[in-house]
This record gives C-alpha cells, structure tokens and sequence, in this order.
C-alpha cells in the first residue's frame, strides 16, 4: 500500500514541479529557447547522437513576439540531450522539442558525481560512451570529483553476453595509472570500428589538478599545453584500457583542435586540424597572454598536418599549400569518395582564438586527401560560430549543433536566427532549411573539389599524393595500404511522426482584459495550479485511506476466524461438546525400565524436551525415567494451551458428579472417593517395529476391569505383591488379545484411581495389580518423584532377543537403561475429540527393555493386561489418548487400542 501510496505522491510532486516551474514565468511567457550553447561534446551511439555539458543559455519567449534576458541554469539536473537521427525538424523551430533526455546520476542538485562539464569530450563506440576532461564551476556543496575515474553510460552491450546488463546504465570507470581527467581544450577523436577512441593534447593547469573556470586563482585555470595522446581502448565491454603516450617534439601542443580518423592503413590514422597556442578563452578577462607568438605559430596547423599512424604508433606532419589560417573551435567531419580514391575533410567555424569580438569563420574548407589539398566550397554569410559539435547522420548531411557567436560587449548574442542547429549538405555545398531523414544520398564529391584533385562525383581523382611530394615514405605507405575493416552504418532511419514544435515568429496577440479591477493578471494561473495541486493531494489522500481501510477490514476477518478457533478451543477446556473431529491418532512410546530412585509427582512436573544424541552418549549415562509432558513446549494434540492434563482435568468442574455412564469398565466404589471423570475412548498404536512377537497367552483378564490383572479389588488399596496371575482373556478382550491390542475405556475415574492405574498413586495407594515373585511395592512410583525425559533411540546393542524365551534379555541388571523407540506421527481418518496424556505400564513384547514376554505356552510370570506382562521393574510408558464425542456422550463402551 505505502509502496503505492508513494508513487501517488511522486506524481504529484512531479506534476507541482512542472507547474511551479511555469508559475514562476511572467505571466507573458510563452516558450523558452536555446539561446546559445557554449563548448558542448557530443558523440553518436548508432542512430542517436548525445549531447552533454557546455555552457547553455536559454532565452524566454513572450506572446508579444519580444523576448527576455538570457538565463544559464548551469544544469544542476544533469541532463545529458539526445537527438534520434529518425526525427524531422525544420532548423528554425524551438529544437528543445524534439531532444531526448538522459539524467546523469547524481542530477536534480548539487553533485560531484556528475557535474556540468564545459568543453572536454564523449568518447565513445557504437554502443557506450566516457565523458573525459574539461572544467566546471566550482561550488562550496560538493567536493571535487575524483582524479582517478570518470563517468561511463552504456546504451547496448557487445562481446560476451552479459545477464546483468541493463541499457542505459551508467558506471564510474577507472582510469589507468598515468591518466588524469584533469585537461580540457584537447581534440577527441572516436573509431568504433577499432573499439577505440583519442583525445589530442589540451591544457592543462600548472598543478595538474582540477580545472575551474578561468579566473585569476591561476593554480585552477588550464594555462599550460599539454603534449598527451590519451588512448581508450573499448575491445573488451567493462574491461576498457587507458594509455597515456607522450607527443615527439615535433606536435607541438594547442587548444581546440579538430582530430579526424581517416580509414587508410591497417588501423587507420588521425589528422589534425587547427587549434591555438596562447588562446584568450584560457584567460579570465579574454585576451591573450602573447598574441605574436599565437600570430606565429598557430597558422602552421592548418598549413603543416600533423598525422598520427595507429598501428605503427608513428607521427608524421605533412605540408598543404593554402588554407582557411588560424583557426580554434571550429568543428570537422569525414566524407569519403565512392571508390575511396580521396578523403575529404570538411571544417566549418570556429575563430583565430585572439579576438572574440570579431566575427567567427562561416565558410566551409575541404582538406582532400592524399592530395593534402584545401578546397572552400561555401562562404559565409554572417553566421559563423564557434565552440559547436558536428556530426553526419547520412553519408552526405552534416549537422552543426550549438556553439556561440561573436560576442558583443554590451551584451549577449544569441545564434542567429535561433537556429540551435544547422544542416549542410556535403555533396552540394549548401545549407539547408531542415532535416528530413526520408530524403538523403550517398556523398558526391563536389564539383568545387574534383577541379583541383581530377575525378568525378564518384571518385577517380587523379591527384594521389601531396604536391610536390610526401615528406615521408612512411606515411605514403600508410596511405597505399587498404583499411579493410567492416564500417558498421545503421542508417537509413524510419522517420518518426512529425509534431508542430516551431517556436513561432508571430506569437498569438494578447486578450484583451477589462480594466480598473485591481486583481493582478497573474493570479488566475497561480489560483489554478494551487488549486489543482489540492485535488491532486486531495486524490492521493483519499487513495491511501481507501487502501488503509480495505486492509483493516482484511485484518478484521482474520481475528473473526482466529475468535472461532478460540472459542472451541475453551470449549474442549470446559468439556463442552464440540463439533465431531477425527479423533486423535498417537502412538505408544515405549520406554526402558529403571531403577526406582528419589522421584516427583508426574503429573505437576514438566522437564525440557528431549535432545537428540548418539548411541555412544546413550551407552555412556543413565537414562532416566520420562514424564507425561515436556515443557516448555506443549503436546501437538493440545496445540498453545500450555496446560497439562492435570490443569485441564481440574478445570472440569461441571465433570464432579458421579454419573453411572453406560459403557464405564471401572468400578468406582472398588477405590477411595475422587474427581469422576466421563468415559474416555483412547485409541492408540504401539511403535513395536523391528521387535519380535507377544505371546498371545501371556496375560491375565478382568472381567470387572480391561485395564487390571485378574486380582481381587476391594474398597482399600491393596499392596503391590510380584505374585503370578493369569486368566484367560474373555470377551472383547479375548478379540484385543488376539490382535494384540489393549483396550483402553476409563470413564468415572478418580483421582486416586487414575494414580493407581498409572502407579503414581501416594503410598496408601498401590498398583492392584500383583506379581507372582519379588516384595511388595518394588515397582511402585511414589508422589513426587521426578524423572527427565527419555532421550529417544535405538536399542541398546547390548539388549538382545531371546528366541527360545520370546523376551529381550540385558546382561545388566534388571534396571539397566536402554533406548526407546521413537514415537510415530498421529495418523488421521478419525473424528477428533478431546485428549490427554497418561503414563502406564505394559509389556516388554512391545514395549521398552525390562518388560518381558510370555513364552508360547502362555506361562510366565508380571502383571497380566491383555496379552502383554510386566516384570517388577516396569517402566513407565507414555501414551496421548483421544477421546471421541460418541463416548463423551455416554453412547460408546470406550474404543480400542490400535
């Protein structure tokens, strides 16, 4: 319920932040739009390309056409942009309305799990990407990340299959030992068909530590080149591999290049293009720190191409003859010819690096190769930017996305015509009003270019080396050797349903309002969301009481039941007739006999329940006599009553008259005066497995009693003598006897006469049984005795069967201890009726060692009860009996033992 409850109430907390968002527009705004997207990165996962981090200034829209001051959130919710390849746009439309979002953890606050980063790069495959470098604005909410890992989001999984894995996750990746995360302004270059992907020098600060926005503080600004190649290698999925590799002399470090993977030799190589020494953006107040020397060297990187060969780990720098100058910022993508005869690479933006004030470039250069040949194939027109990405959803399209205009000293300049992104065709040389992903072809070389490189649209070109010659024959070998990995594409994209999410140029003209009534304009949104957020809580409120009540009325049908079960249970207590039941099936467990000793009364003693133990531990102690009941844990038949017999015998008071009950086989006038109980149908088994057959004959039968030997009963107890007895069972007894079985049916019982019946009697009271040899009353158990309870077992292998006797014979003495068998589960297919537990004797032919068994000519000598005798040692055995409702009623003549 909770779990529910709370999602009700993140919806509502979500719908309140949205519309508390929009309450706090004035009450004229209609939209908001990029205004300018300052050092971005970005990279393309298949279909989709993803923006993250850079400095992003958005502008409000009202509904008179005007707009309002920029505002920079600084992205404190963490959000990483996408945009599908499948989506239509029109360049001048709000484009916020077709991007993706991605929420970076640590996103919605202030985190130095996932900060804004400005500039820096993704480096990426097809299927995961690693944000690396780049600098942040410091805050005192967090700490600064850690130096020794970086951020990883993976989209798809490759190599070996990965159970766990779950798209869009993201992971904290360690780095290598030699490679910091601390440098920014470098160029990054991503190879998925290598699994691998670069970032090309930077800046980094004197320290080598963490990197802020340019500020006086110089020990956090990134002042100083670095002459790094950082290597990431994603061959294997979650065990990717860091390298740091140190440039020769000869590449010089810069800001903001451009670094290109092109596919010739074995892995392919990277180009270089532009980049800046001594930049005014590393400084806090936009200038430079030595414009001559930046004069000076930095034209040479666009006129001296610097190239790296992948698999050699070689550098080389091959001279071009022309070029756009010194340039920084800009951006460069790949087009290749039909039949690969050149590779042509465009650049567009970007600025000197000096002066952020002028204008920034707006042409479009081409950099042909292996010719090493420049081309400008469009002039600008007023519109150039820098500090934008671009990327090619099509073989002949090339986004532009973000980037910042000149800048103005009086105030900020958004992008012209608020066109976030811009679409060039790289087969016309043209720029176009939108994207359509149902309408592109495969690259064509530009007339523009095949005048100076030979050819056609297709490929052909004539011109197949630098001009006047390589400098290296290194690297034309690298260029005569054939890239002949697969270059995985995914397009053409299914375009998507188009949406009308044009920022429009006319906004819709105020309403009119009537005037002089002194309520502000903005109070019938604010009363709106208010008031809608109260319903929503309302909602909510009356959902989770809903819930709360259906499980309260739940919980109450269950105490319903559980009242039911208590209320037959204290009517079994008061020995009310309940509803028929089975009755309750137990077994005999028979125990060793003992020898008497210091003992306690049985019926008011509890002892620990039995533990299990070996037979060496049998063997090695004395086991002494059981008692009815174990405590602290009650019998399964009485369930949690915690009562033993004796406690719910006395709460039977209505059970103190003398009822003659049809059926009884005691007669109660043979014993001193007692609390009579109604007749008890007992039905029991014996666990007598592995043990030999009884003598049929062995007993003696009473006529007056099933359950006394045949032995005059008078109204005085009479003293236990071990003198024989026997008689020939008669009557339903000679039936039990044939079978084996003891008829149990004590009804109008006293207490004295259960004690005798169980020989726990005081000592005015005696067993009326007697034995054929032996003194009176040695096996007599007196009141308060006490015993532990059995340990259940195997026999003791110094017990053995006697075949021609038919009894078990010990070499000890008559009281030697032996073990129990374990007692059976209750077996069901009877009506249940009230129990208890008593404790008696019986025969050693189905019961525990010390009790013998008559021989097949029925002679021998104990106490006769069935078809079972004891010795004068016999133990004590432990029965649960069940008593049936047709013998609480007085219907039955009592049931017999099973």
């Amino acid at each position: 319920m909770f779990a529910k409850g709370f999602g009700v109430l993140a919806l509502v907390t979500a719908f309140a932040s949205t519309a508390l968002g929009e309450a706090n527009w004035p009450s004229n705004q209609v939209n908001t739009t990029i205004c300018q997207w300052q050092q971005l990165r970005a990279a393309v996962l298949r279909d989709t390309v993803y923006l993250d981090g850079g400095s992003l200034w958005w502008l409000p829209g009202f509904n008179d056409g005007s707009y309002g001051a920029t505002v920079n959130d600084i992205n404190l919710s963490g959000t990483v942009f996408t945009l599908n390849f499948s989506m239509p746009f029109n360049t001048t439309q709000n484009i916020t309305a077709v991007f993706g979002t991605v929420t970076k953890p640590g996103g919605g606050g202030a985190s130095n799990l996932a900060p804004n980063y400005i500039d820096g790069a993704m480096l990426a495959n097809d299927d995961e990407w690693f944000l690396y470098g780049g600098y942040f604005k410091p805050s005192a909410a967090y700490s600064n990340p850690h130096g020794d890992e970086v951020l990883e989001y993976q989209e798809y999984q490759y190599g070996p299959v990965k159970e766990s894995f779950k798209p869009g996750t993201f992971l904290n990746a360690p780095l290598g030992s030699d490679v910091t995360p601390y440098i920014t302004y470098g160029g990054a270059a991503n190879v998925p068909s290598e699994n691998k992907a670069f970032y090309f020098s930077g800046f980094q600060t004197p320290s080598k530590g963490p990197i802020y926005d340019p500020s006086v503080n110089t020990s956090t600004t990134a002042s100083v080149p670095s002459n790094t190649l950082i290597t990431l290698d994603m061959t294997t999925q979650q065990q990717e591999k860091w390298s740091n590799k140190t440039l020769p002399d000869g590449i010089a470090g810069r800001a903001n290049p451009e670094l290109v993977w092109v596919p010739v030799g074995s892995q392919g190589i990277l180009v270089s293009l532009g980049g800046v020494v001594f930049p005014d953006f590393a400084l806090p107040f936009g200038a430079t720190k030595n414009k001559t020397q930046s004069q000076a060297q930095s034209p040479l990187f666009m006129s001296n191409i610097d190239i790296y060969d992948i698999a050699a780990d070689e550098w080389y720098s091959q001279p071009t003859a022309g070029g756009p100058g010194q340039l920084t910022r800009g951006c460069a993508v790949l087009a290749t010819a039909h039949d690969n005869s050149s590779y042509n690479i465009y650049y567009y933006g970007g600025y000197d690096g000096l002066d952020k004030t002028q204008p920034f470039n707006d042409d479009v250069w081409v950099l042909s190769l292996p010719s090493f040949t420049w081309t400008k194939i469009a002039s600008g027109a007023g519109l150039g930017r820098a500090g934008h990405k671009c990327v090619t959803p099509y073989p002949d399209q090339m986004f532009v996305i973000g980037g910042y205009p000149s800048v103005s000293k009086s105030a900020m300049i958004c992008l012209p015509n608020l066109e976030t992104i811009r679409v060039f065709n790289l087969s016309t040389g043209t720029w176009l009003s939108g994207y359509d992903p149902t309408k592109w072809a495969n690259y064509t070389v530009p007339d523009a270019i095949t005048k100076k490189i030979g050819g056609s649209a297709t490929g052909g070109a004539t011109a197949a080396s630098p001009s006047p010659s390589w400098v290296s024959k290194g690297l034309s070998d690298v260029f005569g050797t054939k890239y002949t990995k697969e270059i995985p594409v995914y397009y053409p994209y299914t375009p998507t349903e188009k949406t009308n999410n044009t920022n429009p140029n006319t906004p819709p003209a105020p309403t009119e309002t009537s005037g002089g009534g002194g309520v502000p304009s903005y109070l019938a949104p604010v009363l709106g969301v208010v008031l809608g957020l109260m319903l929503l809580t309302m909602i909510a409120v009356l959902i989770l009481l809903y819930r709360r009540r259906k499980i309260l009325k739940g919980s109450q049908s269950d105490a319903g039941t559980e009242e039911t079960n208590g209320h037959r249970i204290m009517s079994w207590m008061r020995g009310q007739a309940v509803e028929n039941k089975a009755p309750t099936v137990t077994t005999v467990t028979d125990y060793p006999s003992v020898t008497p000793g210091p003992t306690e009364d049985l019926e008011s003693t509890s002892s620990p329940p039995p533990q299990t133990q070996s037979m060496a531990e049998i063997m090695s102690r004395e086991i002494q006599p059981p008692v009815e009941m174990w405590a602290p844990t009650a019998p399964v038949e009485l369930h949690d009553t915690g009562l033993s017999h004796v406690d719910i015998l006395n709460r039977h008071t209505h059970l103190n008259s003398s009822p003659a009950q049809t059926g009884s086989l005691n007669n109660t006038s043979s014993f001193s005066n007692g609390t009579q109980q109604i007749d008890h149908a007992s039905t029991f088994t014996h666990s007598s497995a592995g043990l030999p057959p009884p003598n049929p004959n062995a007993f003696d039968y009473r006529p007056d009693s099933d359950l006394l030997p045949s032995a005059n009963l008078t109204n005085s107890p009479q003293p236990y003598s071990p003198q024989s007895s026997s008689a020939s069972p008669t009557g339903a007894s000679a039936a039990a006897a044939a079978r084996r079985n003891v008829i149990s049916d004590v009804s109008n019982v006293s207490e004295n006469q259960r004690a005798h019946l169980r020989q726990i009697s005081a000592d005015t009271t005696v067993s009326a049984a007697t034995a054929t040899s032996g003194a009176a009353g040695t096996d007599r158990v007196m009141s308060g005795s006490s015993f532990a309870p059995p340990v259940l077992g195997d026999l003791p292998a110094a017990q053995e069967y006697d075949h021609d006797a038919g009894t078990l014979q010990s070499p000890a003495a008559a009281g030697a201890a032996g073990s129990p068998q374990p007692v059976s589960p209750p077996t069901g297919g009877y009506v249940d009726g009230e129990d208890y537990m008593s404790v008696r004797p019986h025969g050693s032919g189905l019961g525990p060692v010390g009790m013998s068994m008559s021989d097949a000519s029925g002679s021998g000598s104990g106490i006769g009860i069935g078809n079972l005798q004891t010795t004068a040692t016999s133990p004590i055995r432990r029965s649960v009996f069940s008593e049936s409702q047709e013998d609480m009623n007085g219907a039955g003549s009592g049931a017999r033992g099973v």
